[in-house]
């Protein structure tokens, strides 16, 4: 009985080999952490370089010359999709609206003009009805003042599936024009 507890107990105090124990157990924990810190550092990322994309065209339509074509908005549409390096569908909706003050004393009569408007990759342009979901975003102006607002999107999926699903990004950017105002179409001779 002495031999077989002596080998037991031998067994019980021999350590060889627990180094590859602790990592069988260990490197897959470490490898999930470093798959799950690289899927949401990539999702930081491309909501950064989303937003800069955005203010980067919505600034160039500020600055261009005042006549405006859905040509120039689909290459707008082009730029965007170049920016942000997205591999997924994105689409721009380009709109000019003008602020309408009816009554200074009043803001309940307050109103806005929608120009023009236009999108790219089959998103609608903006109406009436449709202005109302970015009607808050938009900023009180100055009567007979206007503003472009831009509106991007953007479909971002993770690499991996380790708690973050699928988003969208969606930006509403309001940009006055820098020079004097734009029209569509409407103003070539």
């Amino acid at each position: 009985m002495s031999y077989l507890t002596k080998n037991i107990r031998n067994f019980w105090d021999d350590e060889a080999g627990t180094a590859v124990i602790e990592t069988a157990i260990i490197f897959p924990m470490l490898m999930t952490t470093l798959v799950a810190m690289s899927v949401y550092f990539n999702a930081f990322r491309v909501k950064s370089v989303n937003l800069k994309a955005a203010y980067t065209i919505s600034d160039m339509v500020s600055r261009v010359v005042p006549i405006l074509t859905p040509d120039f908005v689909d290459g707008l549409g082009t730029m965007y999709q170049f920016l942000s390096g997205s591999g997924n569908p994105t689409w721009i909706r380009l709109t000019l609206v003008r602020f309408k003050d009816n009554d200074p004393a009043l803001t309940s009569d307050d109103e806005y003009i929608i120009e023009y408007s236009y999108g790219t990759n089959g998103q609608p342009p903006h109406t009436d009805a449709t202005l109302v979901n970015i009607k808050d975003k938009i900023p009180k102006m100055v009567d007979g003042d206007t503003t472009y607002v831009m509106e991007t999107h953007m479909r971002f999926i993770p690499m991996f599936s380790i708690g973050l699903n699928e988003y969208d990004l969606d930006h509403v950017i309001m940009t006055r024009p820098r020079s004097v105002p734009a029209c569509w179409q409407t103003c070539i001779n």
